[in-house]
């Protein structure tokens, strides 16, 4: 079976390869859950936290490519503090921006730098830091010798 991506064909070995790399040329919108139980000063809190995580490649030249990763949390709380309530929304969101080379290097190291920032996005004040944030961020990995991205 193959798969039909971006104008070509890519074997399911391929694209099992380009999922692991997390700086590919490869869209992708993974999703990631939480659940914390017994939170807050009463420890009778419960939040259920669900992370959309889309990852955009942007070609900027044959040797760079930028990557695009937001973080956007969707989270329901549920006493967490007395009269807290039941919020529900959206909360701040992460957008980080890796510059990277599309190919893997002799060495097999794969890596991207750039900067992260924070917006304070919550949609309710108890989903939210209400805070401005920026920095550095980074990621590296080795590719195992058989696995060429």
């Amino acid at each position: 079976t193959s798969f039909w991506f971006v104008g070509q064909t890519l074997a399911e070995e391929d694209l099992a390869k380009q999922l692991a790399n997390p700086i590919a040329s490869l869209i992708s919108v993974p999703f990631q859950g939480n659940y914390d139980t017994k939170i807050g000063p009463a420890e009778k809190g419960d939040r259920l936290t669900i992370n959309l995580q889309p990852v955009v490649p942007i070609p900027l030249s044959d040797e760079w490519n930028m990557i695009s990763r937001t973080i956007l949390p969707i989270t329901y709380q549920d006493s967490i503090r007395a009269g807290s309530g039941e919020p529900f929304g959206l909360g701040d969101t992460t957008q980080s921006l890796f510059f990277s080379q599309p190919e893997v290097g002799p060495s097999g190291i794969i890596w991207g730098a750039g900067p992260v920032f924070m917006a304070p996005a919550g949609t309710d004040p108890l989903l939210s830091s209400g805070k401005w944030g920026a920095g550095p961020t980074a990621v590296m990995l080795k590719a195992p010798t058989a696995a060429i991205f």
